[in-house]
């Protein structure tokens, strides 16, 4: 197990087309896995395709006539494409929370970053670390949900249990960064919220961000979408920007 180490540079792509173009999504995306917020309302709307969001064990479809949904606090829930969809299919959709009111965000840099990790897993075969995705979770206000045979209220605590002590208290001191430069555009925005935690300040450089970007184009690699398209020769129906 290690902490990430980002295989491309994606801060600042918008649209972020992920997962070999299956993901299209402005702004930002839906983190995967069965999660839980405490604090703030989640809410999306599907552009195109069709979108699965299993609430408490029950699987909710979701198309673009369904128009926006809000999901409360509490549930556990997960999102993925629908099963059953023309192969090539992509789904598109708008994701948003409001703001938690604590030190951690269901924000941009959430779900750039989780979905950045996830990319290097299913492209270039970074093993998971579940110390890494706790750290992530965390610091968007979001926790792991245990087994479903585990009762309540004991399986929201030690979801939240788990991501505080693990993910961000041993995970900082072990060196796992909630977010990373490669992945995350408003980077400033991220380094003040890592100051707040005495063992991620570490990780809150703010002359990072510039510093791997300049060696990324010193190296002639493209950087934003680009990296992605390339390395995998292309995707239909997708335009990749250089950010220089």
């Amino acid at each position: 197990m290690a902490p990430a180490k980002p295989k491309s540079y994606m801060a600042g792509s918008n649209p972020v087309s992920k997962f070999e173009g299956a993901f299209v999504v402005t702004k930002h995306a839906a983190p995967e896995g069965r999660n839980i917020h405490f604090h703030v309302w989640e809410f999306f709307r599907v552009v195109r395709g069709s979108l699965t969001v299993e609430i408490n064990g029950v699987p909710h479809q979701f198309v673009e006539s369904d128009g926006e949904y809000a999901l409360p606090p509490g549930p556990h829930h997960c999102l993925y494409p629908t099963d059953g969809q023309p192969k090539g299919a992509v789904v598109e959709f708008w994701l948003g929370a409001t703001p938690s009111g604590s030190m951690a965000e269901l924000n941009q840099a959430f779900f750039e970053n989780w979905y950045g990790y996830q990319e290097d897993i299913l492209l270039h075969g970074v093993e998971p670390d579940p110390i890494q995705v706790m750290a992530m979770f965390d610091a968007g206000d979001s926790y792991l949900s245990p087994p479903a045979w585990v009762p309540e209220p004991l399986r929201h605590h030690i979801g939240k249990f788990m991501g505080v002590v693990l993910g961000r208290w041993i995970g900082g001191m072990l060196g796992y960064a909630p977010f990373y430069p490669e992945w995350t555009t408003d980077w400033a925005a991220a380094c003040r919220q890592m100051n707040l935690c005495s063992t991620q300040k570490k990780f809150a450089q703010p002359n990072a961000q510039e510093n791997i970007r300049a060696s990324y184009l010193e190296r002639g690699v493209d950087i934003g979408n680009e990296a992605l398209y390339d390395e995998h020769g292309g995707y239909e129906n997708c335009t990749a920007k250089k950010t220089k």
